[in-house]
């Protein structure tokens, strides 16, 4: 159990530090775009409900299967951005900064396979592709005039170098499906994870637990 709770933490205060990373880009956002901004706490913030609802005996099979993706997805899309623009984030006083985000989208990727415990329908599998598809349009093809009247390209994160953005759109897109497939793929097959067996046995004991104590409850009335 301290283990889920230490995910769940460290999730949290992650989350919240990818928010205050994206303020100035959501800031000068118009509202309706926020869900396409903020893509690592936004998915972050989604693995984690996903599992807090799991724990809880609430589990949505579409929400587990698209927040996996999303923390496979974006951790890879972070390690790529850092690596295709690493002149820039690993130079001057960012490197330090840049090498903590470089370890901590490790640990965002691997935690996204915890979640995939269940086979995935085909039905959850298609919403989940286009759902992402939706999300690389609007990173890279959507245009929109912001809050401070500038003429904008897609809502993805303000990257430094614009020469190297369309090796980041066909990355993206090359993730989509690499993600989203491999992870339908991953729920079909029985495979080992660091920690997933032992996740899946803290939500299945405290379903019972629930359960149980529901049980004594109906029973003493």
């Amino acid at each position: 159990m301290k283990l889920f709770f230490l995910i769940v933490a460290v999730n949290i205060i992650g989350m919240l530090y990818g928010y205050y990373y994206y303020y100035n880009q959501l800031a000068s956002s118009p509202f309706w775009l926020w869900v396409f901004i903020p893509d690592c706490p936004f998915y972050v913030m989604l693995f984690t409900a996903a599992l807090l609802l799991a724990l809880f005996g609430f589990e949505n099979e579409l929400l587990n299967y698209i927040a996996a993706v999303g923390m496979m997805k974006y951790g890879v899309w972070t390690l790529l951005a850092l690596l295709v623009f690493y002149d820039y984030f690993f130079s001057g006083s960012l490197w330090f900064l840049s090498s903590v985000l470089f370890i901590l989208h490790i640990g965002m990727f691997a935690e996204g396979p915890l979640l995939i415990y269940r086979k995935v329908k085909r039905r959850d599998f298609v919403i989940g592709l286009v759902w992402f598809l939706i999300n690389d349009y609007f990173d890279y093809f959507y245009t929109y005039t912001n809050l401070l009247g500038e003429f904008t390209v897609g809502t993805h994160p303000i990257l430094p170098s614009g020469g190297r953005v369309f090796l980041m759109m066909v990355l993206t897109f090359a993730l989509t499906f690499v993600m989203s497939i491999g992870a339908y793929w991953l729920s079909l097959n029985k495979f080992w994870w660091p920690a997933k067996s032992e996740v899946e046995s803290i939500i299945m004991e405290f379903q019972k637990d629930i359960r149980r104590n529901t049980g004594r409850r109906r029973r003493s009335r």
